[in-house]
């Protein structure tokens, strides 16, 4: 008895199954046919929303129209409906009637910020409607070949139309001081770079504008991951080196040696350097070169590294010989002989560089120093201390009104040399509690 109830059992836990497997085919059947009777019923409103001749209709009957919207979301996300290409074609055919519309509106009130927004989120929906309908069309085998050409051609060109609000949208927001904003400013960016990099319904798209396009919106999106607080290290770095082959590379360079110039002298200068080398024949970005060697020169100056800085010293000295800053590449240049104690070399370049640039009176005041210097070195030797009095004396005659220059020094200088007549004039620049 026992193994005849079991068989029972089991026959009925079978036929259980059965039926159970029954209920959600016929659920399944019914869920479709719902979701194609929705698809129907868009097609419907959308036919009987837009302008018709044939019905007296010349404008789309927005009213109408807006009922459908709920319903393309049904059809759009219904696992029965979703990768009907004809849902998405209704979506993007309908999503054009009010990206006109908005368009239109944003023409007429440009200032209106409710207008520009609903435009840009109309675009953005309007553009992954294209490109979803285009990549479903692909699969299709039901249509022939010459009319998936055709269809792809139309909705590539809505999909560019509206591509390029994205790309001014991000733009604006990546020059905001809002935090929010600066986050749209990226996320407008990726998509116009993903549809045009990443889309089949941009693959053939071809126009002579569209590298500078993609290259613009690479442009906004790192400028906003720079000013977005918190953004990772390598997701400001990389997008800024995505820039270093195109007409922004100066930008680039200029914005990760800025980003650095805090926290990390030694990237600071890795990324001055390149710049350096990358600007090297660009006429159009030459003041901006020569800023980032007189940067990298003084970074070079400061943290010791006296080989790199005669090198970029160098680079100042004969490329931008008629630049404001070219003059201290020669005061730090005979700083550093004048702290290895090569008083000569130091006086030599100071002498150097106030025969370029007579108006800077610390090239005189240093040769100066650096001859005085010589002669406490040797012992105070006559000689070397009126070259040191020579020097003065120049840059009194070359600075009358400025004593701090050379009174001072000029009085110890003659009562080194035991010259007291001359020294008395001076005397009153000199400080006694010094």
């Amino acid at each position: 008895m026992k193994k005849l109830v079991l068989i029972m059992v089991g026959l009925f836990l079978l036929t259980t199954a059965n039926a159970q497997d029954k209920a959600a085919l016929k659920a399944q059947k019914a869920a479709k046919k719902a979701a194609e009777k929705t698809l129907k019923e868009v097609r419907n409103i959308y036919e009987m929303s837009i302008p018709n001749p044939q019905y007296g209709r010349k404008e789309t009957n927005f009213d109408k129209l807006e009922t459908a919207l709920p319903l393309v979301q049904t059809i759009t996300e219904s696992e029965y409906t979703k990768d009907n290409p004809q849902a998405w074609k209704l979506a993007t055919d309908i999503q054009i009637q009010y990206f006109t519309k908005i368009e239109n509106e944003s023409k007429a009130d440009p200032d209106n910020e409710e207008i520009k927004k609903k435009y840009i989120d109309c675009s953005s929906k309007l553009l992954n409607y294209c490109i979803k309908y285009d990549s479903l069309l692909a699969l299709d085998t039901k249509v022939k070949p010459e009319e998936k050409v055709k269809e792809h051609k139309t909705y590539q060109t809505r999909g560019v139309n509206a591509a390029v609000p994205l790309l001014q949208a991000a733009q604006n927001y990546s020059n905001s001081d809002k935090q929010d904003e600066l986050k749209l400013g990226v996320l407008y960016a990726e998509q116009f770079i993903a549809a045009m990099d990443k889309s089949g319904l941009m693959k053939d798209f071809t126009h002579q504008e569209l590298a500078g396009w993609k290259t613009y919106a690479k442009a906004f999106r790192a400028q906003a991951y720079l000013d977005i607080k918190g953004t990772p290290e390598e997701k400001i770095v990389s997008s800024y080196e995505e820039l270093f082959d195109s007409n922004f590379k100066g930008i680039a360079y200029q914005s990760l040696s800025n980003y650095y110039r805090e926290t990390d002298k030694a990237k600071q200068n890795k990324y001055l350097q390149a710049g350096i080398e990358a600007l090297k024949d660009d006429a159009e970005q030459k003041d901006l070169r020569a800023n980032f060697v007189t940067i990298l020169m003084q970074n070079q100056f400061e943290g010791g590294d006296v080989e790199g800085f005669k090198k970029t010293a160098e680079i100042m000295k004969t490329e931008y010989a008629d630049n404001d800053n070219t003059v201290n590449a020669y005061l730090m240049e005979g700083q550093i002989a004048f702290e290895a104690k090569d008083y000569d070399t130091a006086k030599n370049i100071f002498l150097t560089g106030n025969e370029k640039y007579p108006d800077e009176p610390k090239c005189l005041l240093m040769a100066a120093r650096s001859a005085w210097m010589k002669a406490q070195a040797n012992g105070s030797k006559k000689p070397d201390m009126e070259e040191a009095i020579k020097l003065f004396k120049q840059i009194e005659a070359a600075n009358p009104n400025d004593p701090e220059l050379w009174g001072e020094s000029l009085y110890v200088l003659y009562n080194n040399t035991q010259q007291p007549k001359l020294a008395a004039n001076y005397k009153k620049y000199y400080k006694a509690t010094k």
